[in-house]
């Protein structure tokens, strides 16, 4: 099985045989029965799977979850020192891989933030991870948006690191700049993130134009 058709690429810190999946009739052969395995994951989850043998469990585990064989029996641990980059890292997440790498940067940006997106991913593979951080996003962008004065506080200190922490997405200085340029404010930008939480940096630019043009 080729790691690209892997459902779950999480790499394994520790396996161990537990009891057989069935009472073993006798006459049965020992080799070929079927047994539990508990695997623990890099990110400290103990997962329950089957297996003939260790390397039988380690394929059945890389197919993924379901309910039936192969399933998380015990969340990883609060992990107060989590940073992005041990996420990053315990994910394996490829340096090819940079529009992930830079929306978890963005995305989860506190260490709350960073320990609910390992209670909340199940299987770990890439489009399981973006999908989980695009779900993660929407969420915070509608539910846990920035109050206006730790924004403004922000704008006032950095607004480039503040319109990326409040759009939740990459911003540079060229980008601001724009912002700039078409007129846009601190205030616009909590104005139009009230209206619609999943603007764009990019559409509100093109607001704030409009707008411009619609008073000459």
């Amino acid at each position: 099985m080729t790691e690209k058709l892997k459902a779950n690429v999480q790499a394994i810190k520790d396996i161990v045989r537990m009891n057989p999946v069935w009472e073993q009739e006798k006459g049965e052969q020992e080799a070929s029965e079927l047994h539990y395995y508990h695997i623990v994951d890099a990110l400290n989850r103990k997962w329950q799977t089957i297996g003939v043998d260790v390397s039988d469990a380690i394929q059945v585990f890389e197919r993924g979850h379901n309910d039936a064989w192969t399933r998380i029996i015990e969340p990883a641990p609060w992990n107060p020192n989590l940073t992005t980059n041990d996420l990053i890292h315990l994910l394996k997440i490829s340096p090819e891989a940079v529009q992930i790498r830079h929306a978890m940067q963005i995305i989860l940006n506190t260490v709350e933030r960073r320990n609910a997106f390992i209670r909340c991913i199940i299987n770990v593979n890439e489009q399981a991870i973006w999908s989980l951080l695009c779900q993660m996003k929407d969420e915070y962008l509608r539910y846990e948006q920035l109050s206006n004065e730790t924004f403004m506080a922000m704008y006032a200190m950095n607004p480039v690191e503040a319109l990326s922490v409040y759009f939740l997405e990459s911003v540079d200085v060229h980008m601001y700049w724009e912002w700039c340029d078409a007129g846009g404010t601190g205030k616009q930008a909590i104005q139009y993130k009230q209206e619609d939480p999943f603007m764009t940096l990019i559409q509100a630019i093109e607001r704030v134009e409009e707008e411009m043009y619609a008073r000459t």
